[in-house]
């Protein structure tokens, strides 16, 4: 297999332009993370490699149904507790990596899970507005409590009448 196949993926664009969300939470699926090439801050003549995490909403949608696209772009250096990609994973996973946990980590897997995405909105300079991914937390599961049995004992009532 090819760097590029190995690292990207190849799509034909489908000209779809994604909605821009309201502020606020949503349940998302990871759908993908490429290795893309973004300009450096210090120098915008010279490319980076950057990862790129692409979330889609699985409960809510546009108005024409179209789920809202949320996307969050990383350097690829992880385990600087200022760096985005380890404050984004950090905060995906509940905890802090070690260089064998990272090395491990498989993209399947967070792939299959659904994610809490809290996004807020700016306004580009050119006067448009998109969404900002501001935290990815794990969707709790919450366990249901089995029913619980009602014992009728012998109460006495105390405002009856004897």
């Amino acid at each position: 297999m090819g760097f590029f196949a190995q690292h990207g993926s190849y799509s034909e664009g489908t000209g779809r332009k994604f909605s821009v969300a309201e502020s606020g939470v949503y349940i998302c699926s990871l759908i993908d993370i490429e290795a893309v090439q973004g300009k450096s801050f210090d120098d915008p003549t010279v490319l980076e490699p950057n990862y790129k995490f692409v979330f889609e909403t699985t409960e809510v949608g546009d108005e024409d149904g179209q789920p809202f696209r949320f996307v969050q772009f990383t350097k690829t250096v992880y385990g600087n507790e200022k760096a985005k990609l380890t404050i984004l994973l950090d905060s995906m996973l509940g905890k802090h990596l070690d260089r064998n946990q990272y090395a491990a980590l498989d993209i399947n897997s967070l792939k299959s899970q659904k994610w809490q995405v809290v996004v807020g909105t700016r306004q580009k300079l050119n006067g448009e507005y998109t969404n900002m991914i501001e935290t990815v937390k794990p969707v709790k599961q919450t366990a249901t409590k089995p029913l619980k049995k009602v014992v009728q004992e012998d109460i006495t009532d105390p405002f009856g009448e004897d």
